[in-house]
């Protein structure tokens, strides 16, 4: 019996499986209005903090078009990048890093397999291809992307949760010029679970599937890059880089969630589940912060934003061996955000006084000298 020829979504399926994408699904390269108007009342509720990237016209952000004037189909992509739970218990000096910041920039990794991909289907479909290929690199609305593609649902942590792999996944695009045909809207529910909203530290969870950043821990460690709110510092807890709590908690992931196929993702290429508070502390250039951190995501926030994080962190865990990286950030950091979050920490930790003292007499930035007033009281 003659084989039946694949059709160009079947190749296209196939195709992005063999170049180890775990979810494949189509949409047309329409208006997403929905996701449109979603984003428009949580850019007018002020959600979006100081993210301006966030803040662009609700026409061009929903508009795949807008990328590319001859797209016909949006081509979105999942990888997990799960690679398993944090080691048991809490490292006596780690601060903790989302799972997906654990290996390489994600970035990079998956836009050269997006050109791959597209390579393979101009070969087997015998024509050229219009394409944008990204992934959380341009103005789309990729979530509402996934979910009109079929790959999943808004879960009420604002996460697209897919019902076989949880949601612990990238998701990756190409915008194509080929007609390719679409799949239903992701459905799904997460029911009367509300888990997320209750485990969420800082309460950024204001209602099913609106996050508001200013409170993210996610937000304040990574985006944000000023002083982190001194009334939410405690509740950052040991989280160095980024938040996975609302997701730790999520019973999709609790049994749905695959650890990642991609070596790229492994814990061992990049800076792994934990950050050592004092070596970070001693980090003084960004020359020496890129060369420690190259090629991950942990670049993202800059060095006085990963070296802020961890005061917090160090303060947040008492570490009274990280005191010493402490005093000397006090008095050495360029910047007046470490210095700052410096005093912050040692006024947590109950010791250091004659050291906040010494540079109580010398600091000029009014900002730091009331971060080490506040600790002084402390």
């Amino acid at each position: 019996m003659e084989k039946t020829a694949e059709n160009p979504r079947e190749i296209l399926e196939r195709r992005a499986k063999e170049a180890g994408f775990d979810l494949v699904g189509v949409t047309s390269a329409e208006p997403l209005h929905e996701g449109g108007e979603r984003l428009r009342a949580w850019q007018n509720s002020g959600m979006a903090a100081d993210m301006n990237y966030m803040k662009r016209p609700v026409e061009l952000l929903s508009n795949p078009k807008k990328l590319q004037k001859s797209a016909k189909s949006v081509v979105s992509l999942g990888v997990s990048y799960y690679p398993g739970d944090h080691p048991d218990g809490s490292e006596s000096s780690g601060g903790k890093v989302a799972r997906y910041a654990w290996g390489r920039d994600y970035h990079e990794v998956i836009k050269k397999r997006l050109f791959e991909l597209r390579h393979e289907l101009e070969k087997e479909l015998g024509t050229k291809i219009k394409a944008r290929a990204f992934t959380d690199a341009v103005p789309l609305l990729e979530r509402s992307a996934a979910q009109h593609a079929g790959l999943g649902f808004f879960g009420r942590n604002s996460c697209v949760i897919n019902g076989e792999i949880g949601s612990y996944f990238f998701i990756a695009d190409l915008i194509v010029d080929l007609d390719f045909e679409p799949d239903e809207h992701g459905t799904g529910t997460c029911g009367k679970c509300t888990r997320c909203m209750a485990a969420c530290p800082t309460g950024a969870i204001k209602a099913p599937g609106i996050v508001d950043a200013r409170l993210c821990i996610s937000y304040l460690t990574i985006e944000n890059k000023g002083a982190i709110p001194r009334n939410l510092r405690p509740l950052v807890g040991e989280w160095a880089f980024g938040c996975d709590i609302c997701q730790e908690v999520c019973p999709y992931n609790k049994t749905k969630a695959t650890k990642t196929r991609w070596p790229e993702f492994d814990p061992a290429k990049g800076a792994g589940p934990h950050l050592d508070i004092k070596e970070v502390l001693h980090i003084r250039s960004d020359d020496e912060f890129e060369r420690r951190f190259a090629g991950t995501p942990l670049t993202r926030p800059g060095r006085a934003g990963i070296l802020r994080n961890c005061c917090v962190v160090a303060g947040n865990m008492r570490l009274e061996s990280a005191v010493p990286a402490l005093v000397e950030s006090l008095f050495e950091d360029e910047s007046p955000t470490v210095r700052g979050h410096a005093a912050w920490a040692l006024g947590e930790i109950g010791v250091g006084e004659s050291a906040l003292r010494k540079a109580l007499e010398s600091e000029s930035e009014m900002g730091v000298v009331e971060e080490i007033e506040a600790a002084l009281v402390r």
